[in-house]
């Protein structure tokens, strides 16, 4: 009975934060593309299924050097903008083509961050992640580890 409760109360807490993560209007994030307007559907069944294997990894600090990276593009890994980050891996890495990422935001030593972070393809670079990290609604230099699995 309690598990219902907990389950229950969980879901709807996730339902009630969700729009947290999509408070910035379109053009804002220097990842949207001239006339795109919002993020873009892909059609349900059309991306290629993942099976979870981490390729790619990469630990990056708040001002947007690598602290270590395994299959980086290091010339084209930087930062883009107050909490906005770029880390290429060299190859085509879209969520449509069976890829995923996971970003954690981490002091990549002691203490705490406190940031949420979030991926998204890159808008114009098939090759690389783009890196969105927040505190409270606002960017936020942040740094954070990212797994890109396949």
């Amino acid at each position: 009975m309690n598990r219902s409760i907990a389950a229950v109360a969980l879901t709807c807490l996730g339902h009630a934060l969700s729009g947290v993560a999509v408070a910035q209007p379109a053009r804002q994030d220097h990842n949207t593309l001239p006339g795109q307007e919002r993020a873009l559907r892909i059609a349900p069944g059309s991306a290629q299924p993942t099976r979870g294997v981490v390729f790619f990894t990469a630990a990056i600090n708040s001002d947007g050097s690598i602290a270590s990276c395994f299959g980086c593009n290091t010339a084209n890994t930087k930062k883009l903008g107050v909490g906005e980050y770029q880390i290429d891996f060299g190859q085509n890495i879209q969520a449509i083509k069976g890829w995923s990422r996971w970003v954690q935001a981490d002091t990549l030593t002691i203490g705490t961050e406190n940031a949420w972070c979030n991926t998204a393809d890159r808008a114009g670079n098939d090759n690389a992640v783009w890196v969105n990290c927040q505190t409270n609604g606002a960017p936020l230099d942040a740094s954070f580890f990212l797994f890109v699995a396949r």
